[in-house]
């Protein structure tokens, strides 16, 4: 059970940012560009621990540190790499070392979120 409530606080909190993003356009630039890349890591393997977990029936399990690391870089390398410089949108991505920092940073909360489950 709370597993889904962690999920579910990960993603009203990214929807608020993304709402706060639209109506005070003037907020900080952490709440404007990085917060939602913290919360992107740990909301999407929560929902693939969560998808995981329904699928094999077993609720222990986890994803290792390994796997993780691995999966942060591949969304690393896609959003501010491949992204930016080969989208046919390439004008609204931006490639950015801070937001990288940022998805590793939401790798590790989730690390301490999956330790807590």
């Amino acid at each position: 059970f709370r597993i889904y409530c962690y999920f579910l606080v990960i993603m009203m909190f990214y929807f608020i940012v993304r709402f706060i993003r639209i109506v005070f356009p003037e907020a900080p630039n952490f709440i404007r560009f990085h917060l939602t890349d913290i919360l992107f890591v740990p909301a999407m393997a929560l929902f693939a621990l969560i998808f995981g977990r329904f699928i094999k029936r077993d609720y222990n399990l986890k994803i290792s540190p390994l796997l993780l690391f691995f999966q942060t870089t591949l969304i690393a390398t896609y959003f501010e790499w491949y992204l930016p410089y080969y989208s046919v949108r390439a004008v609204e991505y931006t490639s950015d070392l801070w937001d990288v920092l940022m998805y590793f940073i939401g790798a590790i909360i989730f690390l301490f979120i999956q330790k807590r489950l």
